[in-house]
């Protein structure tokens, strides 16, 4: 537990399109490589998380879930935004809420963790990540000493280890803490791929492989132009 930020939060997402996501938003005064190692270390931990999760807490997270998946929107704006999502996406599944309940009810542990090493573990073959930084500009970051950061950082970490490890009485306990700490601190970095940095958004965009958009929920009689 640190704090990474002034804003952070994660969760599910969909995409106009559709596509479905997990996004991780930070708003930091750190380094990108710092933020970026430690979100991905946070995504790491969640396997045994969900592993090591008692039952009975399994169940009233799902339960959780599908009582707010229910929830009626409290504004008309927020249940047009949901319709005309479903609009501009051509999917027309205007009960999806229902729907995603009902599946929901008959997920399992077992399930879960499938999901994740398939789709969000780093070690899968079909993770796809898009990482989108927004920096300051130069005038902004004049006054800022990274150096100062980076010492925080490190202080912080330091804070971290010293609270889970006991005091030493002597020479040999010493060394051991030491030892440990150094244990701790290589813990907590995690090999990252290589990243892809992008320049041009619409070169990058034509390379990348065309995948059938998702078919209409309800068929829906729509002009020729905008049909899938």
């Amino acid at each position: 537990k640190e704090q990474l930020g002034y804003i952070v939060s994660s969760g599910a997402c969909r995409s106009l399109g559709g596509v479905q996501g997990f996004a991780v938003i930070v708003q930091s005064a750190r380094k990108l490589d710092h933020v970026n190692q430690r979100i991905e270390l946070f995504i790491d931990s969640m396997r045994d998380y969900i592993l090591n999760m008692p039952d009975d807490v399994f169940k009233k997270q799902r339960e959780g879930y599908m009582v707010k998946k229910l929830e009626i929107p409290k504004k008309m704006h927020s249940q047009g935004n949901e319709f005309w999502n479903e609009i501009t996406s051509h999917q027309f599944c205007f009960d999806r809420p229902q729907l995603e309940v009902e599946i929901i009810k008959s997920l399992e542990r077992t399930d879960l963790l499938r999901f994740y090493d398939h789709y969000i573990s780093l070690n899968s073959v079909h993770r796809r990540k898009l990482s989108v930084h927004v920096n300051p500009s130069a005038i902004a970051l004049q006054g800022t000493d990274d150096k100062k950061l980076i010492i925080n950082e490190e202080n912080e970490l330091a804070a971290i280890t010293d609270e889970e490890l006991p005091l030493p009485t002597n020479e040999e306990n010493t060394e051991t803490i030491i030892v440990k700490k150094e244990k701790i601190i290589s813990e907590k970095q995690i090999n990252l791929p290589k990243e892809e940095w992008i320049d041009n958004v619409h070169v990058w965009k034509s390379k990348l492989l065309c995948y059938p958009l998702a078919q209409s929920y309800e068929k829906i009689d729509i002009p020729v132009l905008y049909k899938l």
